[in-house]
């Protein structure tokens, strides 16, 4: 059935409505109300007939404000519900490892840990965190690959962070609009902290590396916790929820926002922005070098420099041939 207009007029005023009432950063409302407002009198917007392009073409243009933004459409409700909801990113994090790819050690002693999510904070997901960590514990470097994750929970980014630094680390806040309220996370006291000051930390960040993900290399990058390697990330730093807007339509709608307390900003629209800026695909080679070339300025024994030489010896090469 065609996609009538004042279907597509109806979604665009109660979108409008609820972006008004709960969107957090409200400097930007009078501007998106416009962009809606003229959207209806657009070619592109006229001539669709599908509910889901329709979708799509909304979270298009609503992303230009806030990456968080997206509009769905689910064709059949009920049918939905019998079937079951699609799986959300908490359980698929929860049946997957908490989302840990990879936990290893590579030449020269230097930890590599790639995962793709922050998980909901519980007892399981803290028992595999605290695995990790261990595996990783006698590390003279560390690197953490965020370049494909997609964030999750910032008490799961809050718990991470504690194993890297001291006690009482102010590390975010969360300004919610609905509430008026901030929440500030800090690390906590009863996570040892395994990686002290004089372990170098490298962190890999990409395009797809998105929200808590963000958060994480964020906090870290200006806390001078950690170096940053890769390409700028997605830029998304607003906690979003879902809404009910009417024919089959919902909305995320960014709720709140991260505030930094060292930059009182965050990296909405812009993203992180590494220290060494280089292809995603070359950022674990480079970080490796780094971190070995970090580690040699301090190492005494012989045979673990031969080792750390032949490395850097291995990547150079490999560079060149690239």
């Amino acid at each position: 059935m065609p996609l009538e207009l004042h279907e597509k007029n109806d979604v665009i005023k109660s979108l409008q409505a609820i972006i008004a009432g709960n969107y957090v950063l409200t400097e930007n409302i009078p501007q998106i109300d416009r962009l809606l407002l003229s959207l209806n009198k657009t070619s592109a917007v006229r001539k669709i007939n599908s509910s889901e392009a329709f979708a799509s073409l909304l979270t298009d243009e609503l992303q230009v404000f806030d990456k968080h933004f997206t509009v769905q459409f689910i064709p059949n409700q009920l049918k939905e519900a019998q079937l079951g909801v699609k799986e959300s990113w908490f359980e698929k994090l929860d049946r997957s490892n908490s989302g840990f790819n990879r936990v290893e050690i590579l030449k020269g002693n230097v930890g590599y840990l790639d995962f793709w999510g922050f998980d909901s904070l519980s007892d399981k997901s803290k028992r595999t965190v605290e695995s990790a960590m261990q595996l990783l514990s006698h590390s003279d470097a560390l690197i953490i690959d965020l370049r494909e994750n997609g964030g999750g929970s910032a008490e799961m980014v809050q718990f991470i962070s504690s194993y890297f630094l001291p006690e009482k680390t102010h590390l975010n806040s969360f300004y919610t609009r609905q509430t008026g309220l901030t929440s500030d996370f800090w690390t906590l006291d009863e996570v040892d902290r395994i990686f002290p000051e004089n372990v170098p930390v490298y962190i890999l960040i990409g395009a797809n590396t998105f929200s808590a993900a963000e958060e994480f290399a964020y906090n870290f990058k200006h806390l001078g916790r950690a170096t940053i390697v890769g390409k700028p990330s997605k830029g998304g730093a607003n906690p979003w929820q879902w809404f009910d807007i009417g024919h089959g339509y919902r909305a995320g709608i960014p709720v709140a926002m991260a505030i930094n307390p060292i930059t009182k900003s965050n990296w909405e629209g812009v993203g992180v922005i590494p220290h060494a800026v280089i292809d995603s695909e070359k950022a674990l080679s480079k970080a490796h070098e780094m971190a070995l070339k970090e580690i040699s300025k301090t190492e005494k024994n012989k045979f673990k420099l031969d080792e750390i030489n032949e490395k850097l010896g291995e990547l150079y090469s490999s560079a060149l041939k690239k």
